[in-house]
């Protein structure tokens, strides 16, 4: 029988044999193709002229979200990003965190690959995606407290992405915040690398596809532990690897 939470009332609805803990990775070249269908939508927004400046977090992710599943999803025009191969992007659709203890958990993107023909995946379905956390930085919105403690602490507790071991952050870089003036010395204080169990800081990646562009910084990737225990008796779990996605919106 499945292992039961929060007084017997949560399950996971399958057998333990029935999937395997931590999901397969996604790959580097997934994370860059969802990177290249964000910054396409960005693209798109301000040939609408909306005003990334001025508009709130909800505003923005909404209009991202929008413009990625009525645009680019339909029209298959990204290489790769079609509703062939990804289903419909869903924003805030409610999860339940590793242990069932809260059941509303919204995170702000998740792109999920359609399964291919053949047998099952050995995996938990819904959990099984590329979650996105999305936090504006800018003078009224640290890269500390916003960023950090509001948002990747996410993924590190749980709450998001707790079957799988790759994870996004997309920053709304506003007011001249980067990542190496605001963001690495945020999570370089002490106390947040303690808070966020952080194995490795961010570092830029280099390969093809994740450099940077006009308007948004070169990917960088940071790797953080993760001390949950997964459910029916599968072990600790591992560390996730979060790949940080910084846009300039004004």
């Amino acid at each position: 029988m499945t292992q039961k939470k929060v007084n017997g009332l949560f399950t996971l609805g399958v057998p333990p044999d029935r999937y395997h803990l931590p999901h397969p990775r996604l790959g580097l070249p997934v994370i860059l193709l969802v990177r290249r269908v964000l910054l396409r939508a960005f693209e798109l927004l301000r040939d609408e002229k909306f005003n990334l400046a001025a508009a709130s977090e909800d505003q923005v992710t909404a209009a991202l979200r929008s413009t990625i599943e009525n645009n680019l999803r339909q029209s298959g025009s990204i290489v790769g990003f079609s509703r062939r191969t990804y289903e419909t992007v869903v924003r805030q659709g409610q999860v339940a965190n590793y242990d069932g203890s809260r059941l509303t958990k919204a995170p702000d993107l998740c792109f999920k690959l359609r399964d291919g023909e053949g047998d099952p995946r050995p995996v938990l379905s819904e959990y099984d995606a590329l979650f996105i956390e999305c936090k504006p930085v800018d003078t009224t919105h640290a890269a500390g407290g916003r960023y950090c403690d509001d948002g990747l602490c996410r993924f590190v507790q749980g709450d998001y992405a707790w079957a799988m071991e790759e994870a996004m952050m997309l920053a709304y870089a506003r007011d001249g915040r980067t990542i190496a003036k605001h963001l690495l010395p945020a999570m370089g204080e002490l106390e947040r690398m303690k808070s966020l169990q952080t194995e490795q800081i961010p570092v830029p990646l280099t390969v093809a596809g994740a450099s940077s562009e006009k308007f948004a910084e070169t990917v960088h990737l940071s790797r953080h532990r993760r001390g949950f225990p997964w459910r029916d008796g599968k072990g600790q779990a591992t560390a996730i690897d979060v790949f940080h996605v910084w846009c300039f919106c004004g």
